[in-house]
Parts: structure tokens; sequence; C-alpha cells
């Protein structure tokens, strides 16, 4: 009997251990099956642009864009509505992702894979959310958002976004069919053509308290690569700023010593200047040198290698340009050969004698402008591509791109200086010359690097003055008037 009872007893541990087994098992299987617990809505198509939506637990964001299909797409982008920085998220580089994970309900821009195979038939329709619904995710009054319509299919947009706390001033959605825009605007049906929202409908929102102009939404371009500073890897620190059409649309910092990445535009604008209406390649700087590159914009991923280099507006082959050197103070021949192509000629007028120095690559007898100091403009020629022959140094005329500060190099009364300004691109033209401290400047010219024609500034005379704004790191031929 008591044998019996021992082995009933060893039976009962015995399965005891089994269920235990058996639960710890289910517990881990469950754990590693998170990202099958939800699913991605509204897939990008290959090659296109969707913002989709992540329902379900919080997931690994690789996973959970794997159930659009395994490899089915690119990149991800999401705007923190607190920050306004971007995060994203691209295929196999996790050096450049950090959306590390999605959450319920989270919209997201996506971009399909041109390599995907085309889904075999159109996407379902979405199933009617809750009645009377929400939007979740409203943003910041003035700031965006990705939100997302957990409500009726064909509810009209504004009784959707009448569910946020604060206005929504404007809205956007891509339509992953035609890749075109829809937009609403509050309280302007003749702007509006987004009309309606289905359940699950990811959209970027803006907070706003008044009606006003407000920008389109840009997905943005996220550049990474290389980065030199005059042939060195460019240091950890290193500020780097992006402009397009003189305004800046994105900004970060070197982590790690000879690469970059950064998101442009970055932060979204939201009111003018719009980055959609501003034209132009882009311009990098790398604290104060500026990269020879100057690419178009595109979104999504775009590798592109940065060589900057400090002497700022240099000029094209066989054309002139009044450049600046930002760096320390060196040899003229160490600091025009950093520009992107060769320099045939550079002349500086000496602002107290009014006398012209030159330098001519490769001829030290008809040379006598030996060194260039920080901040120093002079008048360059870019060789072209047959020889061209060192010209006469050039009279007078003036202006061209960017901070907001300091006219340096100012002339004297009744004399002639090559000036630089180093303040704020946009600067009026009389504001920035304004900040000499002891003269007028009576008049100033510049050379158009493009057009070759010269612009002038006359003081006080409007009328007869073509030179309405200044670029950072500016150079001007100028004319010292009245003593202040």
């Amino acid at each position: 009997m008591c044998s019996w009872g021992r082995k009933l007893a060893l039976l009962f541990l015995a399965g005891a251990l089994a269920f235990g087994l058996i639960a710890l098992v289910w517990t881990i299987g469950a754990g590693s099956s998170k990202a099958q617990q939800g699913a991605m809505h509204n897939c990008p198509q290959a090659g296109e642009w969707a913002i989709s939506v992540w329902t379900g637990e919080e997931a690994e964001t690789g996973e959970a864009l794997d159930t659009c299909g395994a490899g089915a797409i690119d990149a991800a982008y999401y705007i923190d509505p607190f920050s306004q920085a971007w995060r994203v998220f691209f295929k196999g580089r996790p050096a450049i992702s950090d959306l590390d994970t999605l959450h319920d309900m989270q919209a997201i821009a996506t971009i399909g894979s041109p390599t995907a195979t085309p889904a075999t038939a159109a996407q379902p329709a979405p199933t009617p959310g809750p009645s009377p619904g929400r939007m979740v995710g409203c943003p910041w009054v003035g700031k965006w958002a990705m939100s997302v319509w957990n409500g009726p299919n064909e509810t009209k947009a504004a009784d959707a976004f009448a569910t946020c706390s604060k206005t929504i001033g404007v809205a956007y959605w891509l339509d992953p069919q035609t890749q075109t825009w829809q937009r609403y605007v509050h309280d302007r049906p003749e702007l509006t053509t987004l009309s309606h929202l289905d359940n699950l409908q990811g959209v970027f929102t803006l907070g706003s308290t008044v009606s006003k102009q407000y920008c389109a939404i840009s997905l943005p371009g996220t550049y990474n690569g290389a980065i030199t500073i005059d042939g060195q890897p460019a240091p950890a620190g290193t500020a780097i700023n992006v402009f397009r059409g003189g305004i800046q649309f994105g900004s970060t910092t070197v982590t790690e010593e000879g690469t970059y990445t950064v998101n442009v535009p970055s932060p979204a604008p939201t009111s003018p200047p719009c980055f959609e209406s501003t034209g132009g390649p882009l311009t990098f700087t790398c604290d104060e040198a500026e990269a020879q590159e100057h690419p178009k914009w595109g979104a999504s991923l775009r590798p592109q290698d940065l060589t900057c280099v400090h002497m700022r507006n240099c000029p094209q082959a066989g054309k002139w340009s009044i450049a600046v050197h930002t760096g320390a103070a060196g040899s003229a021949s160490d600091a025009l050969a950093l520009c992107g192509v060769p320099v045939e000629a550079a002349y500086w007028l000496d602002p107290d004698t009014q006398d012209w120095s030159r330098y001519f690559p490769g001829q030290p007898g008809l040379s006598n402008l030996d060194s260039l100091q920080n901040l120093q403009g002079v008048i360059a020629l870019g060789a072209a591509s047959e020889s061209v022959s060192a010209a006469a140094a050039p009279s007078a005329p003036s202006a061209q791109e960017q901070l907001a500060g300091q006219m340096e190099g100012c002339p004297q009364p009744g004399k002639w200086a090559i000036s630089v300004w180093t303040g704020a691109t946009g600067t009026a033209t009389d504001e920035a010359l304004a900040t000499c401290p002891s003269v007028t400047v009576a008049a100033a010219y510049w050379i158009d690097p493009q057009s070759q024609t010269w612009k002038h500034y006359f003081d006080a005379r409007p009328e007869i003055t073509n030179i309405l704004t200044l670029g950072e790191m500016q150079g001007l031929i100028t004319m010292g008037g009245e003593a202040r």
C-alpha cells in the first residue's frame, strides 16, 4: 500500500512537470510571434509610397513591415509629434535607422521595394471601425503629426478631425494608386480635396488655432555617406547644415568621424518659407566649410559623399566669381586649390593702398598675392577646358549667399574694398552694409557666377539697385562713402 502511494505521488509530480513545460513552451511561442499578432494596413505598391498603419501589439519595425510581404518595403518614415524630427527605417541598414519599433495604431510613410512581387489582388476595403470613432495621434498646435482615423468608413474629414481637442488646420493624404496628395484645409472647402476618411486611414495633420497659409507636407530625403573637410575625415561634432534656395531646411551633427546622415527637410516646415515652393539644388555646409557637391533633392535614401572645403563661392570653369576663404590664414595657392575647378587667376584689392594683388598658378614671377586670411574675398576665374590667359584686373561690380552677423573688410571713406557678409542668407543688402561701423557704403558690386553679369547697390537709390539681399559668405566690391 505504501509502495502504491509513492508511485501515485511520483506520477502526479511527473504530470505536473509536464504541464508546466507545456505552459512554458506556449508562453515562449506566444512571445516570439509578437509581430504576428498584428497587421500592416494600406501596404505600398512596388516602388511607390503609401501611408501605412500598424495595428496590433508593439513590434519591431522590420517584423511589422514584413506583414506586407517579406522584403516588400524598403523604407519607412515617422515624424515625432513632439520634436518634429523624422525617424527612419531602411531595410538592411541598421546603422542609419532609428525607427526601431511600431505601436498600435501608428501611421508611417512607407515606400515599396521596386523588386517586390506585385500583389495578385487589390487590397480589401477596410472594415468599418467603431462608431462614432476618433482620431488617434492628434497633433499639437503648430506641429505635424501622423494621425489615424479609427471609425466608420466614408466619414466626412471635417467630422473626423473635429474629434481632436485642437483644431486641425491642414491635413494631407497620399493616394497610393495615383501617388498624388489630397489635402484638407480647415474652413476652406474651395481648397479641400480630401473630403472623407475610411477606417485605419493615416494622414499627416497640422494642429492650428487660426486659419492661415500652410506649407504642404514633404516626405524627406535621407542623405548619408562619407564626409571630408579639406581632404580629412570630418571630426565628430562637426555641424552640418543643408540649404535649398538659400533657406536652411536640415541640420545634423557628425557623430562618427568621416560619416553623416541628415534628413531634408527636417523638421517639416509648417508655414512659409515652404520647402516645396523653394527650388534649386541643395547646399551643404560643414562648420564654416562648404561642400563642393550640390545634389538635387529627392525623397527616401540618397547616398551622397560630401567633400567640404574652406573656399566658398568658387568660380565655375571659364567664369568669374567673388570667392571667399573661410579657413585659417595660409598660402593663396593652397586655399584656391580647394575649389572644385583649377583657379586660373585671382585678384584682391588692398583697402589701404587701393593696389591690386594678383595670383596666377605656376607663375610666381607675375604673382604677388601670396596668402589669404580668414574671410578674405578675391575675384577668381575658373580655368576653362582650354588654356586661359591671365586677364587684367576688373574694375568695379557685386552680391551672392547666407548667416546673420557682420560685414567684414569694410571700405575706408572714398576707397574700394572687397567685403564679405557673414550674416544670414536673405538679409536686406542695406541692412547688411549698415553693419560697417565707421563708414557708409556708397556703392557695391557683385558678379553673378551663373550669368556673369554685374549687379549693383547704391545707397539710398532703390530705383537703380538690383542687389536686394545677401547670402552667407557673399563677397562684394564696396566703395566707402561718408565716415560715420
